[in-house]
C-alpha cells in the first residue's frame, strides 16, 4: 500500500462525509483492499497514524460505528504525536524564539516571549519557549522578565513578561539567536 494515496483518500472522504474522521472500512473499500489488510497496514506503521472510533448518536443512545482515520502522515517526522516530529522541532527551534502579541481589544498592545505549556497538543514547552532557553538567555544576560502595563477606563493590568523590542531583538542577534516575528508578516 501507498501511503500518499491513502492520504489521499482519507482526505476526499473526510471532505465527502463532511467528518473529520473516514471510517477503515470505507478507505479499504474506495482503496480497493480488504480492511484487514488496511488495519494491519495501520498496525504495521503507527507513527503515520491517528485513529479513533467512530461513533453515532441515535434517540436509543451512542452506538460505535468502527474505526477511523484522522490524520494520515507521509513520514513520521510529520506526526506531531511522533517523538520523530518532537526532534524536529527542537533542532528547527534550537536557537529560536516565538514572539506572541498582547491583545487588547484587536489592539496589539505589545510583543513578547510567551512561555509555553509542555503539555498542549503541539508539547510547544518541549521545543518552542521552553523553561531552558529562558533560564540560559537570563543568565547571559540577554533576557530579562519586566512588568509591562496594558489596558485602561478600569482593566488595566501589569502583568511580568519577556518583552520583544528592538532591544531585545538585537541582544538575541547578538548571541546568534532568532524568532519567529518578521515569519509571521
Amino acid at each position: 500500500m501507498d501511503i500518499k494515496e491513502i492520504i489521499r483518500i482519507v482526505g476526499l472522504l473526510q471532505k465527502v462525509n463532511c467528518s473529520r474522521l473516514a471510517l477503515i472500512s470505507e478507505v479499504a473499500r474506495e482503496l480497493g483492499v480488504k480492511k484487514t489488510a488496511l488495519m494491519q497496514f495501520i498496525e504495521d506503521n503507527p507513527k503515520l497514524f491517528c485513529t479513533q472510533e467512530m461513533t453515532r448518536r441515535s434517540k436509543r443512545g451512542t452506538s460505535t460505528v468502527g474505526l477511523a482515520i484522522r490524520d494520515a502522515y507521509p513520514t513520521a517526522g510529520d506526526n506531531p504525536a511522533t517523538d520523530e516530529w518532537l526532534e524536529l522541532r527542537r533542532k528547527e527551534w534550537k536557537k529560536k524564539l516565538h514572539v506572541a502579541g498582547y491583545d487588547y481589544y484587536g489592539r496589539i498592545e505589545y510583543h513578547y516571549f510567551p512561555e509555553d505549556n509542555p503539555k498542549d497538543s503541539l508539547r510547544t514547552g518541549l521545543w518552542r519557549n521552553t523553561p531552558e532557553k529562558f533560564r540560559e538567555l537570563e543568565e547571559a544576560g540577554v533576557l530579562k522578565k519586566r512588568n509591562i502595563g496594558s489596558g485602561g477606563f478600569g482593566d488595566y493590568s501589569v502583568m511580568e513578561r519577556y518583552v520583544y523590542n528592538d532591544d531585545s531583538a538585537k541582544a538575541l542577534a547578538e548571541h546568534g539567536w532568532t524568532t519567529d516575528f518578521n515569519e509571521k508578516e
